[in-house]
């Protein structure tokens, strides 16, 4: 007997499902928080997810923001 495999893990709400946000609301998010943790803007933050030195390799921060720094270099599907 074969298993059946949930697609949509049980802890996200059906209303979120298919949530979807504009390049301009990731752009602003991604600005927000580079210059809270690191006093960069988006561009400069792009600038260097793209070649990061050293000193940002392993910094949990600078890879929880990578997140949006890759929806920002996806091509627009719009």
């Amino acid at each position: 007997m074969a298993t059946t495999v949930e697609t949509r893990p049980e802890w996200l709400p059906d209303e979120f499902e298919h949530e979807q946000v504009t390049r301009q609301e990731v752009w602003d998010e991604l600005d927000r928080d580079a210059r809270r943790h690191f006093g960069l803007t988006a561009d400069e933050f792009l600038r260097i997810y793209r070649d990061p030195p050293g000193r940002y390799h392993g910094d949990v921060i600078f890879r929880s923001l990578t997140y949006l720094a890759r929806l920002l270099d996806q091509p627009s599907q719009t």
